[in-house]
């Protein structure tokens, strides 16, 4: 991406006539509005004492300055240009995802045990907004196709990439494309003079909610049935005559997995003997996850409801023994899709906090304390924030002053764009930020065209759970989208009919 953008910045050189260029750029009030967004970061220095992190961030930023003002530059971009350039990426995507599939298939031979591994060029998170954003592209040439065969190839690109949503467990990505396509059929059914197409839209919109809210319900529900409190009978000896573990903790332990006490029924000797029988990883070692193997492995057999003894070590399949030492922790999660994998995950996270379990490695928990600890730093430096290189000293030191249960290595920063500037910039800079996404498209094209609501709804819908300009992924993917459908000169003809 560094060396694209030195690219670009060679070729505005050698085509001559800097002085036009920047006068170009001086004069178009959009590229100038979302351009000035780096400008908050470069103002952040005045008050800032971390000056390497400082120009880290700046140089990580400069693409927000550099892209809108390279483009304007020129003679904007033609529908045909614009065309050619979406299509490029549709490419570069569909070939990323079927990489991704290759591997699935062990095409490499590796033992995967992280399904974010699966995103082999940048991170999940903004592989899923990618995956996303191409999908809304692929609709476009699908609706706008002269051929039938064409319609088809687009349509067929478009149902590969929603299933990689699933497939690979882009749950980020799969999110923000259900909410944007809501938005978006909302949109155009408001704003359609078509009677018909008005109210499919809306329909289909209230449909894709509903249904969404009723596999959220569902789901929430199955949950709570699976952890109602279930009992084993207790027994004093297993049948290979070793005694269960019976004190103090074991009686008033309330952890539970589905139902059944995770910490009770257990013959540790004979259990830890059993299944170093039956895997090459050793019973105190760390799974593939780098978690305790023996407290993934009692999960799993507890999740069973069977007692922690060498019987239900012998009753395990070859299947489960790889499952456990990858880390899988229920044997639920074997059975389930990955959208309601991930929501269980979350589910049992949120109860085992309830419960006074570790929200440490939890990634949706620790969003929570990340969120309240921005705010709380916002509170002290309202107006101005903190400056550009002082973000992570801040959270740094709110975590010690407040004891922050968070470990060292997951002691991080917001996971909010939104905060993220608060943070930094205060309510000036968080003002301001807000003001150039919104009055850049009302301004253009008032939210009319389709391409640009669809990266609108993608974009912001992240920024919400994800910190997407502090990321060089994230921030390229937003300038370059941001200009190059706000300064393209089909913004206004391809607008909503």
């Amino acid at each position: 991406m560094s060396l694209g953008l030195f690219g670009l910045l060679i070729v505005w050189l050698v085509d001559g006539n800097p002085k036009a260029k920047i006068k170009a750029y001086w004069n178009n009030k959009t590229a100038v509005i979302i351009s000035s967004i780096y400008l908050i970061t470069v103002l952040g220095l005045i008050h800032t004492s971390n000056f390497e992190f400082a120009l880290d961030d700046l140089r990580r930023k400069l693409p927000i300055f550099f892209i809108p003002f390279y483009v304007a530059g020129f003679s904007p971009i033609t529908t045909k240009e614009l065309q050619l350039l979406l299509k490029v990426f549709i490419g570069g995507v569909l070939i990323a995802t079927l990489w991704s599939l290759f591997v699935y298939l062990g095409g490499l031979n590796e033992t995967i045990v992280d399904v974010r591994d699966y995103s082999r060029f940048n991170s999940h998170i903004r592989f899923g907004l990618e995956v996303a954003l191409a999908i809304f592209i692929c609709f476009h040439f699908a609706f706008n196709a002269g051929s039938l065969k064409q319609k088809l190839a687009w349509a067929s690109f478009s149902v590969w990439l929603i299933a990689t949503l699933f497939l690979f467990s882009l749950f980020t990505g799969l999110i923000v494309f259900v909410a944007t396509a809501s938005v978006i059929l909302v949109v155009f059914g408001a704003l359609s003079n078509n009677q018909k197409l008005k109210w499919t839209s809306i329909l289909l919109a209230s449909f894709i909610s509903i249904g969404c809210i009723f596999y959220l319900v569902t789901t929430i529900n199955n949950f709570n049935k699976s952890i109602t409190p279930k009992k084993i009978e207790a027994k004093l000896f297993s049948k290979a005559g070793n005694k269960y573990q019976i004190d103090i903790h074991t009686k008033n332990s309330t952890l539970r997995e589905n139902g059944y006490h995770v910490e009770k029924h257990i013959a540790w000797r004979e259990f830890e003997a059993a299944w170093n029988t039956r895997s090459n990883i050793s019973f105190n070692d760390k799974d593939l996850k780098g978690q305790d193997l023996k407290s993934t492995l009692t999960r799993f057999i507890t999740s069973k409801g069977q007692r922690k003894d060498k019987e239900s070590i012998d009753m395990l399949s070859d299947y489960e023994v790889k499952a456990i030492e990858r880390g899988v922790s229920n044997y639920l999660y074997l059975e389930m899709n990955p959208v309601t994998l991930k929501l269980h995950k979350i589910l049992w996270e949120h109860n085992n906090s309830l419960n006074g379990g570790n929200i440490n490695g939890h990634s949706v928990l620790m969003r929570w304390e990340y969120w309240k600890t921005a705010l709380s730093i916002i509170k002290k430096h309202l107006f101005f924030g903190v400056g550009t290189g002082d973000v992570q000293d801040a959270f740094d030191q709110h975590y010690k002053e407040s004891n922050s249960i968070l470990t060292a290595q997951y002691r991080l920063r917001t996971h909010n764009q939104f905060l993220a500037f608060g943070v930094s910039f205060g309510l000036v800079g968080f003002c301001w930020f807000i003001g150039c996404l919104f009055y850049t498209a009302l301004l253009t094209i008032n939210f009319k065209n389709y391409l640009y609501l669809a990266f609108f709804g993608i974009i912001t819908s992240s920024m919400f759970t994800e910190d997407t300009l502090e990321i060089q992924a994230g921030i390229n993917l937003f300038a370059f989208f941001n200009t190059l459908l706000l300064l393209s000169t089909n913004t206004k003809t391809e607008n909503i009919k």
